[in-house]
């Protein structure tokens, strides 16, 4: 057994059960003087007195999970804690772990744990030791989790030795609530901690400086990572930064809030943070939780008379007090807390006040990283592409730059998950979309109040673009965005306010037009740049009617183009029947390519043998067929096959490619200059799973050889395609020994806390 351990200097050490100051003593002797003993309080007074100048290294065991919610480097575990071992999950916040050696069945339980642990992964031994005349086991844990608001200083120093010491780092702070009774801080009572942006790591450095276990929650003025609140900034960033501006000394040392801020901060955490939880009644959004941690309503009572205000603390009055102060939070940000805060929905306006029929609205804020990397038109041409009509695109002045940070996003315009942050809002793009799109299950999750997932999958391809530009370490955010129409309006107001009231009036008459025509029987399709209804012509026959949105003009005068240069030339054309301004008007065909497809999917050999030649007929021609799939056709009784899409359809100015290169088999090789649909446009993800066939077979294989290579197809599906019986078993029994693992891993867990408490329990009796 080795003497002294092998961690570096300056690792904080935090012994918890220890009995006397042996173990600090030698820690000191070899440089290791960050030491604080946790003793049981029964114990605690004869080992101060036989502790000497290391007494006040000594302090009692302040919680039973004390393992857990501690800052340390090194956590030794005496014997009567052994127990904690058995949640080493828990225990991500360590660099190492030692655990004191001894006899008895306390002992046996913890070497248990121990191996549980290592076979797990999480415990790497570095040897064994001697400190203080007791021999104990070293282990290396995982790389520690990165910080988090929530921290804890040293009871070594105390609340007052606190105070002192950030008076001596000169920080910008304050404390915000109940410090009243400061130094003397309650037990399972925390400090909330405004800080500076520029002075947090400071902060946090100076707190992490010891071992620690006294709470503190740590909330920066804009909420960067690590010291937001959900995500966001504690209190809207200006009002944040006055109340560091007008700080006041307490008696206690601590800089607090002037009593007007005090007023105004408490009642902002009682009703947007706290909101049921924080006891104050409410005239309509039911009752409160009882027995909340702080009379909130006697103390907003106490603050207001203080100042000469006259404040009823219920619930909507503290609200509408705050909205006269200029202590509201933006709706945005309101939005944002209702996520943790049920009652804060109750005082959101209603997003039926917004609508724009089935249209809706989008503010898109372009930050100041992206424009270096993607030039403001491809940013609006990939909103363009996924169905957004762009109504006005502007620069921002710096007046609007500085409303937008301040007021939108919660005021984190951070780095978020990306290595770096995108910058402030310096563009903002605003754009109706006409076929929004109900947001998918793990979306809805992630954004709860997203109303259309076509933002979401815009922003994302702009990012996939910076991704394209940028090396990894230097990514970003480049794209936010409201969540919904309602939002969109907020957003429009905050940044733009003079241009509310058009922006308005065009929207409205933009989504007017897009609605279904007179006479329409029923909708085929709402997309992102055109609606397909039938409709009843004046002869009372039936036709398809195509309406275009006004910014996908083109995509018309494509369609127009196809019918009457194409309709007389290529059979399966369908013929025009009649146009107007955004619209045009084709037969109405029974469609029976769904029924005539077989168990496995495939349509009929002779039917996908058509298919083709229609497409090599119009590449012939010079023309591709971008958007080809087997979707974009119909198999009508008495007609035959038609093909009914030509918004993609593309004239070739020089030779085409090969046919069997052709955009609609293929998708598009860099550079191609027309517009290209959204989503995969490979030959697998299109034609395979109608065809049955690779593509070379499927252009220029005779029929036997497509019969045969369709056989195999059917087998492969039956066998090892995804899909396929095999792989569906597979699939299964994977995911019951996910379940069963993660059933294990639960139920151990939880047996694992149950006792490591009772452990806890022992130990402190």
């Amino acid at each position: 057994m080795e003497p002294t351990p092998a961690l570096p200097r300056g690792t904080r050490v935090l012994d918890l059960g220890a009995r006397d100051a042996a173990v600090a003593a030698d820690l000191r002797a070899v440089g290791l003087d960050r030491y604080l003993g946790l003793v049981d309080p029964g114990h605690l007074a004869a080992a101060r007195r036989a502790a000497g100048d290391l007494a006040d290294r000594l302090h009692p065991v302040p919680s039973a999970d004390v393992a857990t919610r501690c800052s340390t480097d090194l956590l030794i575990l005496r014997a009567d804690h052994a127990r904690v071992l058995w949640t080493v999950r828990d225990l991500g916040h360590l660099r190492y772990l030692a655990v004191e050696r001894g006899a008895g069945a306390t002992t046996l339980e913890a070497r248990l744990a121990v191996l549980v642990g290592r076979a797990g992964g999480r415990l790497s031994p570095l040897g064994r030791f001697v400190w203080g005349g007791r021999a104990f086991d070293l282990f290396r844990l995982p790389p520690p989790h990165g910080p988090a608001p929530r921290t804890y200083f040293s009871p070594v120093w105390g609340a007052s030795g606190l105070a002192t010491r950030l008076k001596e780092a000169g920080l910008r702070y304050a404390v915000l609530r109940w410090f009243e009774t400061l130094p003397v801080i309650e037990p399972g009572e925390d400090l909330d901690v405004l800080v500076a942006d520029d002075d947090v790591d400071a902060l946090r450095g100076l707190l992490e400086s010891e071992p620690g276990t006294m709470p503190v929650d740590l909330y920066s003025v804009s909420g960067l990572a690590a010291s937001d609140y959900q995500g966001a900034a504690y209190y809207p960033p200006a009002l944040a930064e006055q109340v560091l501006d007008r700080a006041v000394v307490h008696e206690s040392g601590f800089l607090v809030p002037s009593p007007q801020d005090h007023l105004h901060s408490l009642a902002y955490h009682a009703v947007y943070h706290k909101g049921r939880r924080s006891g104050l009644p409410s005239h309509g959004l039911g009752a409160a939780e009882p027995a909340p941690e702080h009379d909130y309503p006697a103390e907003l009572r106490r603050l207001a008379q203080a100042q000469g205000v006259a404040l009823d603390p219920w619930y909507e009055d503290v609200d509408a007090y705050l909205g006269s102060v200029g202590w509201r939070p933006p709706t945005d940000a309101l939005r944002r807390l209702s996520a943790g805060n049920a009652w804060a929905r109750g005082l959101l306006a209603s997003d039926d006040d917004a609508r724009l029929g089935d249209a809706e609205l989008a503010v898109f804020l372009v930050r100041e990283a992206t424009l270096a990397v993607v030039p403001a038109e491809q940013v609006e041409a990939v909103l363009d592409r996924f169905g957004f009509d762009v109504l006005l695109a502007a620069d921002l002045d710096p007046a609007a730059r500085e409303r937008a940070a301040a007021a939108l996003r919660g005021g984190n315009w951070g780095r978020g998950p990306f290595p770096r942050s995108g910058g402030d809002p310096v563009r903002m793009v605003v754009a109706l979309h006409y076929a929004p799109e109900e947001p998918y299950d793990w979306l809805r999750e992630r954004y709860p109040h997203l109303t259309n997932a076509e933002t979401f999958e815009a922003k994302s391809e702009v990012r996939a673009l910076v991704e394209q530009r940028v090396p990894a370490h230097l990514r970003f955010n480049p794209l936010h965005s409201s969540d919904s129409t309602a939002e969109a309006w907020e957003y429009l107001d905050v940044i733009a306010p003079d241009a509310v009231e058009a922006v308005r009036a065009e929207a409205e008459r933009r989504a007017a037009q897009h609605v279904a025509p007179p006479g329409t029987v029923r909708t085929l399709s709402v997309g992102r740049r055109a609606r397909v209804d039938v409709v009843a012509g004046a002869d009372g026959r039936l036709v398809v009617r195509k309406t275009f949105a006004p910014p996908f003009a083109r995509f018309l005068d494509r369609e127009l183009t196809a019918l009457r240069e194409l309709g007389g030339r290529v059979a399966a054309v369908p013929p025009l029947v009649a146009a107007g301004p955004d619209w045009f008007a084709c037969p109405c065909y029974e469609d029976t390519l769904g029924t005539a497809r077989s168990r496995t999917g495939l349509l009929p050999l002779a039917v996908v043998r058509e298919m083709v030649e229609v497409l090599r007929e119009l590449h012939g021609l010079g023309y591709d067929l971008v958007d080809a799939k087997p979707g974009n056709f119909v198999l009508d009784p008495v007609h035959g096959l038609k093909v009914v899409d030509f918004e993609f359809l593309h004239r070739y100015d020089d030779d085409p490619p090969p046919f069997a290169r052709a955009v609609g088999l293929v998708g598009p090789g860099p550079g191609f200059p027309g517009d290209v649909p959204v989503g995969d446009m490979g030959y697998d993800a299109r034609w395979l799973a109608a065809t049955g066939l690779p593509l070379d077979v499927l252009v220029d294989g005779s029929v036997a050889a497509q019969h045969l290579a369709r056989a195999r197809y059917r087998l492969r599906l039956l066998t090892v395609l995804p899909g396929a019986p095999p792989r569906r078993v597979a699939h299964r029994a994977r995911a019951t020994a996910r379940h069963a693992r993660w059933l294990a891993t639960s139920r151990y867990t939880e047996w694992a806390r149950r006792r490591a408490a009772s452990g806890r329990e022992t130990g402190a009796r």
